[in-house]
């Protein structure tokens, strides 16, 4: 039975899907028109007057257009504020509308595989601060394929992905990607860190929120000396933005690019780089992560990406199994703070502490974490049964929990716990 891979890039005003069958080499992306399939699917609904029927994408504003229907934007901003729209005197949930979006876009995948067919799913948005890891988290548990097949990422992690995919001349220098798809213009760099083994590779975003989208800046009345200005201050832009990087491939997306209005800036850019108009990086990037989670590749072993919501180090712990010890890995350095989180339940030896042996991936030592279990019972070596739950609660702060459970009727348990916060720099 084939498997697939699904990339869905989650935006508040253009969304993108992208798929492919793990036997093949390059994703496809699915959408309703050729209009959807140049842009994106826009992250819209309308709701028929007077019944519940719903429409999504251009199907939606085009019903709004006809006023047949009423149209509902901006779903991502709204379920961030946790807010309720009023849609004909009606309060309907922003979070419930996001993910009656997201199941109804995903139905254009239906001749291709069922919810079955999915060996893992991957959603991409542009930030995760805020409560935007919980609606996310939201729309995941909303969806028809397994909570644990899908996986949640940003921007910043699908372009490292996509890159790692591409032939490695396009990255063996630093790659600059300007994203002028709304509501302003935004520039993500990748970079490596080859000193280290893994090779550590990061992807950096700068937001230019003064460039807004061309129809904008040109307040809708497009003329040569408008896009001339607007030209020019691009090319300022990013002459500033290119000084002192190594930067040998470029990647320019979003429909601000589209047209010859910026003919100066892509000279500019074309010196000493290579230089694509790309689309659907997002999704495409979020298709070869789920290739990479279903069939690891070499470069998965060389190559490990650190962005702003991952752990810098691994974590773990000395067990003793079946009489021999053994290291028990707790958290992996490259994993999301929100994805990481484990609870072992184990037999303590000789010791009175809890011994978590932390290394981070900058090369540094390893340090050792003690959790200090006073007021444990005397027992015997090996007759106090404990459970160890770590959890995140940030990038930057650790939960550890250790209850104790006794061991059996010998020794019953106390319902004692020990508790202990690490936070990082």
């Amino acid at each position: 039975m084939a498997k697939y891979i699904i990339g869905y890039d989650l935006n508040d005003s253009m969304s993108q899907i992208s798929y492919f069958e793990l036997n093949t080499s390059v994703p496809e992306t699915v959408a309703s028109d050729a209009e959807e399939e140049r842009l994106g699917i826009p992250t819209v609904l309308s709701k028929r007057k007077g019944v519940a029927q719903w429409e999504f994408g251009n199907a939606a504003i085009r019903a709004a257009q006809l006023g047949n229907a009423t149209l509902v934007s901006q779903l991502m901003s709204f379920a961030a504020a946790g807010a309720k729209m009023d849609i004909e005197g009606e309060a309907y949930d922003a979070t419930d509308l996001l993910i009656l979006f997201v199941r109804r876009s995903l139905n254009l995948l239906s001749m291709v595989m069922s919810p079955s067919d999915v060996e893992y799913m991957i959603f991409t948005v542009a930030s995760l601060e805020g409560k935007f890891v919980d609606i996310v988290e939201k729309i995941a548990s909303g969806m028809p394929v397994p909570r644990e097949k899908i996986i949640i990422q940003t921007y910043e992690e699908s372009i490292y992905y996509y890159l790692l995919h591409q032939p490695e001349d396009l990255w063996e220098r630093d790659v600059s990607v300007f994203d002028y798809s709304g509501p302003y213009l935004k520039a993500y760099e990748l970079w490596m860190n080859r000193a280290t083994e893994p090779v550590v590779a990061f992807v950096d975003r700068t937001d230019f929120n003064d460039i807004k989208m061309p129809k904008f800046m040109m307040k809708e009345e497009e003329s040569m000396e408008k896009a001339d200005r607007l030209d020019e201050m691009i090319l300022q832009l990013a002459h500033d933005y290119f000084g002192g990087k190594r930067v040998g491939t470029v990647f320019l997306l979003g429909e601000g690019f589209e047209g010859s209005w910026c003919n100066k800036t892509l000279k500019f850019m074309c010196l000493g780089r290579r230089v694509f108009q790309g689309r659907n990086m997002y999704s495409k990037g979020a298709c070869y992560c789920g290739k990479d989670k279903a069939q690891p590749c070499e470069l998965n072993s060389e190559y490990v990406f650190l962005g702003p919501d991952k752990l810098k180090f691994n974590l773990g712990l000395n067990m003793v199994v079946a009489g021999q010890e053994e290291y028990i890995a707790i958290a992996d350095a490259g994993e999301n703070w929100y994805d990481s989180g484990v609870t072992y339940d184990f037999v303590l030896g000789n010791s009175r502490t809890v011994p978590l042996i932390m290394t981070p991936l900058d090369g540094k030592g390893a340090e050792t974490i003690e959790v200090e279990l006073s007021g444990l019972p005397d027992r015997p070596p090996k007759a106090s049964r404990l459970r160890l739950t770590v959890s995140f609660e940030s990038e930057q702060r650790m939960k550890i929990e250790v209850e104790d459970l006794g061991f059996g009727e010998f020794y019953p348990s106390t319902g004692r716990k020990w508790e202990k916060i690490i936070e990082f720099a």
